[in-house]
């Protein structure tokens, strides 16, 4: 698995979300050929669609395949339709943060509201003239009688998707747990699937129209990605908190869960990279975070950055431990390519370490686990994040009191909030607990006016997993 720059943040569960949706409809094509959502085996068929033509006329890039093509699946006649349409789908494009400039089509994803709008990653490539007169492929016919040969064209395939969603897919297929597994499938099926509502129609109706798609499902093989379960909790955290989220069918609406997933999966990932670069460099126990959730800058503010500081270096010297190793083992092989191969990754600077560590911190930023994408950053929870962790972590119908909502808080993830926490970590000899005294009370302000906490009379604060 490449966990890269590129492919942080919203992609991870992006592209888990393509595969779900792309092995429900292979699925649903032929249940007898292809495999159900979940189904554990040895590969995964999905069928993927491109939404090339919504997000071209989000973006405004251009339709290469001309006005005679377009009009087959947009009124030309009226000029206010293609303002309309790219008003409607620039609406729903992911926000990137930190992204400068207005990204390429292909560089524009859709947020996967209902399962209509859920696509697959997708680029632009060159139409060859070999593609007129392909005799293997007569879809790669069809596109070269469409455009000039020359023309850059959208082509279905991987792209900004860098297998952390076919991470999170294998994670949850391979749930030991049958209640849970069966439970998740329920709540990722009512995803995925077909809404039915009126955006998602006009979506399913515009995707027909896509100059790149799939004729049959492909084959995906995650045998290469493992999972290191017997190393870090996270892939079991990634399951009970996904069945809590996805389970809420009846009291939560479809885009608050979509929401709350979309900030969950990539978060989970992050940790399970930073407790595996810690586990290698020796490190037996879970690594503590201290959350911020004041407004000030404080000693509590300071320990919080250094935290930072430290797990992204954890990440970059486990890279050069492991690559060290691998070094040793190509020497006693004679592989001097290998030898070569793994030596740009002993260096403290460059790409080849930049951009894991960079996935780390571009990831939780994203999600808003940290409070930026650059500066001076320290751990937080920005509310959609919030919303996602509380969702994963209270189970539905039910409901915690504030202090015992902190502690499960710290058991399970170790999220250091407030004082008596704190007590139980190595944290506690390094903030005055004034700080985290101060800290707890913001964050039951936090809880409280994004809907997740009422305050009772008799001063007992409750936390639920959905707001009232």
């Amino acid at each position: 698995m490449n966990l890269e720059q590129q492919g942080r943040g919203f992609y991870v569960p992006l592209e888990m979300l393509a595969i779900a949706r792309g092995v429900y409809l292979a699925h649903q094509e032929d249940p007898e050929e292809f495999a159900g959502l979940l189904d554990n085996g040895a590969s995964t068929a999905y069928k993927r669609t491109s939404h090339d033509l919504a997000r071209r006329i989000a973006t405004k890039a251009r339709i290469v395949e001309g006005d005679e093509a377009l009009s087959k699946a947009v009124d030309l006649d009226s000029p206010e339709t293609m303002e309309t349409l790219h008003a409607l789908f620039s609406s729903l494009l992911v926000e990137i943060p930190g992204r400068r400039n207005q990204p390429s089509w292909f560089g524009a994803h859709i947020y996967p509201f209902v399962g209509e709008l859920i696509h697959y990653d997708a680029v632009e490539r060159r139409i060859k003239q070999l593609d007129a007169i392909s005799k293997k492929s007569p879809k790669k016919r069809k596109q070269a009688d469409m455009v000039s040969a020359g023309i850059n064209a959208p082509s279905i395939e991987r792209y900004l998707f860098r297998d952390g969603g076919g991470w999170a897919y294998k994670v949850l297929r391979s749930d030991p747990d049958p209640d849970r597994k069966e439970a998740t499938q329920q709540g990722l099926a009512d995803l995925v699937q077909d809404s039915g509502t009126p955006l998602g129609n006009l979506a399913k109706a515009l995707s027909a129209h896509d100059f790149d798609y799939d004729e049959v499902p492909v084959e995906g093989s995650d045998a290469g990605i493992k999972l290191y379960e017997d190393l870090s909790p996270w892939p079991d955290l990634l399951r009970d908190g996904t069945r809590n989220i996805v389970t809420r069918i009846a009291t939560v609406p479809r885009a608050k869960r979509t929401e709350s997933l979309m900030h969950w999966v990539p978060y989970c990932l992050a940790r399970h990279q930073l407790h595996l670069a810690r586990r290698k460099l020796g490190a037996t126990d879970g690594e503590s975070l201290l959350l911020d959730f004041g407004n000030d800058a404080t000693p509590l503010r300071r320990e919080s950055q250094k935290n930072l500081t430290n797990f992204r270096n954890d990440i970059v010297n486990a890279i050069n431990v492991q690559a060290r190793e691998m070094i040793t083992e190509a020497e006693g092989e004679g592989d001097e390519a290998r030898k070569r191969r793994y030596e740009r990754f002993t260096k403290e600077t460059g790409k080849a370490v930049d951009s894991p560590r960079a996935f780390f911190s571009g990831t939780l930023a994203a999600v808003g686990a940290l409070n930026a994408t650059g500066g001076r950053r320290h751990f937080t929870m920005k509310p959609p994040m919030l919303e996602g962790l509380v969702s994963a972590t209270v189970p539905q119908g039910t409901e915690m009191e504030f202090d015992q909502f902190c502690s499960l808080l710290y058991e399970k993830y170790r999220l250091v909030v407030e004082n008596k926490v704190a007590a139980a970590s190595p944290l506690a000899y390094e903030v005055d607990p004034s700080f985290l005294d101060h800290n707890g009370k913001a964050f039951r302000e936090k809880l409280a006016a994004i809907g997740l906490l009422t305050q009772y009379s008799d001063a007992t604060s409750m936390v639920r997993g959905e707001p009232r």
